[in-house]
Parts: C-alpha cells; sequence; structure tokens
C-alpha cells in the first residue's frame, strides 16, 4: 500500500507504531460509515497497517490490508472483542498483505472501504480509487481521513514526511474529493482542519 520506500519505514516502525500514533477518531468514522445505504456488514480497513482504525469501526467483517508484513503482524495480536461490535466472537482480526491497487476481492464485495492516516502513502492513487469503486457495492462508502497540506500543520508534516525519505503525497479536500468524483463517487467532506474526513458513495 505504501511507496517502496514507505513501506520499508514501517516494516522497521511497527513496533512502536502503536504507541507513538493516537487512536483512530471513532466518532469520525462513525459519521462517516452512516452515510452507505444500508448495514456496513463487510469492511476493508486498506492500509490499515496494526488495526488501529479497524478496531475503531462496528461491522461484523473487517479486515485489514496492508503491504507491511510486521505491520500486519502486530494487527493480528488484537482481536474483535472490545472496540468492535459487543457481539462479536472473540478472535484475532483478519488480515491481507497485497496492495491497495490491486485487490484480489470480487466486485461489488464489500459494504465499505476505509483509509486513515495512509492515503498520502499510497503511490498509484487514482489505482486505489477506481480498486475501491470496483469491489464496493453500489450504496457502499469509500472513507478516507488524511492530512491537508494547506493547513499550517499539514504543510509541516508532508515536509517532515518528504525530509526523511518518505514518498508522500498529500491532496486538500477539494482536491481528493475530484479525484474520488471522477471515479463516479457521490463525495462528501464531513470535517476539515489538520486532519479532515471525507466520504464517496458509490452510485
Amino acid at each position: 500500500m505504501h511507496g517502496v520506500g514507505d513501506g520499508r519505514f514501517f516494516d522497521r516502525f511497527a513496533r512502536l507504531y502503536d504507541w507513538l500514533m493516537p487512536a483512530a477518531d471513532r466518532r469520525s468514522l462513525a459519521a462517516a460509515l452512516s452515510r452507505a445505504d444500508g448495514d456496513v456488514d463487510r469492511l476493508l480497513d486498506l492500509g490499515g497497517g496494526t488495526g488501529r482504525a479497524t478496531i475503531a469501526v462496528d461491522a461484523p467483517e473487517r479486515m485489514v490490508v496492508d503491504i507491511s508484513r510486521p505491520m500486519l503482524q502486530r494487527a493480528r495480536t488484537r482481536t474483535t472483542a472490545g472496540p468492535g461490535r459487543p457481539s462479536d466472537p472473540p478472535g484475532p482480526l483478519a488480515t491481507l498483505q497485497g496492495d491497495a491497487g490491486r485487490l484480489p476481492v470480487g466486485d461489488d464485495a464489500v459494504d465499505a472501504a476505509i483509509v486513515v492516516d495512509a492515503f498520502h502513502h499510497m503511490p498509484a492513487q487514482p489505482a486505489v480509487v477506481s480498486e475501491v469503486q470496483r469491489v464496493l457495492r453500489p450504496g457502499g462508502v469509500f472513507v478516507v481521513r488524511e492530512f491537508d497540506p494547506s493547513h499550517p500543520l499539514g504543510w509541516v508534516l508532508a515536509r517532515g514526511e518528504h525530509a526523511i525519505g518518505m514518498e508522500s503525497t498529500f491532496h486538500p479536500p477539494a482536491d481528493l474529493a475530484e479525484m474520488l468524483a471522477d471515479e463516479g463517487f457521490s463525495v462528501e467532506v464531513l470535517d476539515s482542519g489538520f486532519e479532515y474526513t471525507l466520504v464517496g458513495t458509490n452510485r
């Protein structure tokens, strides 16, 4: 999911990731997922790393997809019990090592896909959006939580990631909304600031 250089960084960073990163914003994700037509039963967390966003959402079937094996190994130490749906039986998170631009998932197969704090690491972003549109059922939603490079703190973050050799590509909300709209999504920006939430409904 990440660029080659970014992938190596997250391989090394996996053990410390959950200690340094804040928990995912459960409220923003729930608000975005509520835009789906019908229930969200099957969800993909793309670039989901250690599963920090996956455990913040409520869906019976949740799968973390990432290119970094060490990050996914950390995800498998989490369980579906706790922050997920109370009725879920305890068990490890489902994980899949792979590329968000070439998902081994059938057409119209999932109700939602999320990318939390990771879209800027994906090197073929239009291909990712196209793949998500393919695997989402009609009325399903694509939720992106990202950092705004036009915000002062976002500008600093972008420069910092580039300084340490990451191949990150950040987009302001309007630009990312246009990318999703070009693939046929109906797009809404739910909140803005240093980090923003964008939701595209597959029409």
